[in-house]
């Protein structure tokens, strides 16, 4: 499960039966739900399929805040009682039977690609995503905000601490969270669907299964010995994350439109050379995206004049893009299909502007 565990990691562990799934083939999507744009996430259920916790979430910044090994030890033990407990239930009734698992390569768009290929690879987490957003948008069963994948608990207001991850370092002023009366200090005990909060993912659970829209999520917490009960009141859109919250995830390249056109970022020295700016946006275009099911985007940037080796300096009007992750993600969340874009490049000492329709 970890290559090299420190020996608290390893003596938890030891209590578990620990399963490493590295292919996502053949993994029952309705048991085994977590968020597929993690390169590491851990589920900790019984054998029956009851899940008691998640873990390895992130936020917009660090991927490891909130996934390390003291964290995971300390889930771990804490977790053994609480099985024990749920084994001992006198009147716990048996898990209703599941209904036929559900393959992310049974999926029509995933089985076509593998179909296609000589080889077919093994299926990625984040291959997972991709078809299932695939498959919405084929369905026409794409919902509204569907992309604002398990949200962060900043989205209510709430910053964890990443070691005992239900309690809370800090609540955002005017916040879903402050205004449901939670304070720094408090532990949390559950949010919504989350009967036992333990982690900052389990948290980030709750958030993902909440409807989108206005909602109120219920939320336990004990403060000292008192126990509180609350609703977080949420309104419609609440799920939506800031670009620079949402440009780590691979999610993003699933959306539209797109620019059609990618590349890196110019370095500092790399734009004095041009005369421009150190600390202004520039991006090099490294190639236009003309193959493949998206080709047509590329096609649309190439048609509008866009040439390899050009420097994006200004697009739509914006030049205050901190990386080509957060160019490409300010694209796909605020523009739109068919709108009409600016870019500004500088080909060969000049400025160039180009006019170009977005589409789909």
């Amino acid at each position: 499960m970890v290559r090299e565990p420190s020996p608290e990691l390893a003596a938890h562990a030891a209590h578990y039966v620990a399963a490493r799934v590295t292919d996502m083939s053949a993994v029952d999507l309705d048991v085994f739900a977590f968020d597929y744009d993690l390169t590491f996430a851990v589920l900790l259920m019984h054998a029956d399929g009851t899940i008691y916790h998640r873990f390895g979430g992130r936020d917009a910044d660090d991927a490891t805040t909130y996934a390390t090994m003291p964290a995971l030890a300390r889930l771990l033990r804490d977790t053994l009682p609480e099985h024990e407990a749920y084994e001992r239930q006198p009147d716990r009734a048996p898990r209703a039977a599941a209904a036929a698992p559900r393959y992310v390569v049974d999926l029509p768009p995933l089985a076509r690609r593998r179909a296609a290929a000589k080889t077919p690879s093994c299926v990625h987490c984040h291959t997972v995503h991709d078809t299932l957003h695939q498959h919405a948008v084929e369905t026409g069963t794409l919902a509204a905000d569907a992309q604002f994948v398990y949200p962060s608990p900043r989205r209510v207001g709430l910053r964890l601490d990443p070691q005992a991850q239900a309690c809370v370092v800090d609540v955002a002023a005017d916040s879903p969270a402050h205004r449901a009366g939670l304070r720094a200090g408090d532990e949390l005990l559950r949010v919504g669907a989350q009967a036992r909060v333990a982690t900052f993912t389990d948290v980030q659970w709750a958030l993902h299964v909440a409807a989108p829209v206005a909602t109120e999520l219920p939320i336990v917490w004990r403060r000292g010995e008192a126990r509180h009960e609350a609703s977080l009141q949420l309104e419609s859109g609440w799920k939506r994350a800031p670009v620079p919250d949402y440009a780590w995830r691979p999610y993003k390249w699933n959306l539209a439109p797109d620019p059609g056109f990618g590349g890196p970022t110019l370095s500092a020295g790399e734009k004095q050379k041009l005369g421009l700016d150190p600390a202004s946006f520039a991006l090099r275009v490294q190639y236009l995206i003309d193959w493949g099911e998206k080709a047509h985007r590329g096609v649309a940037a190439r048609e509008a004049g866009l040439r390899k080796g050009d420097v994006v300096v200004r697009y739509a009007g914006q030049t205050d893009f901190a990386s080509t992750e957060h160019f490409q993600t300010w694209v796909r969340l605020t523009c739109r299909v068919g709108q009409e874009v600016e870019i500004e490049v500088l080909r060969a000492g000049t400025r160039v502007k180009l006019q170009m329709k977005l589409p789909e």
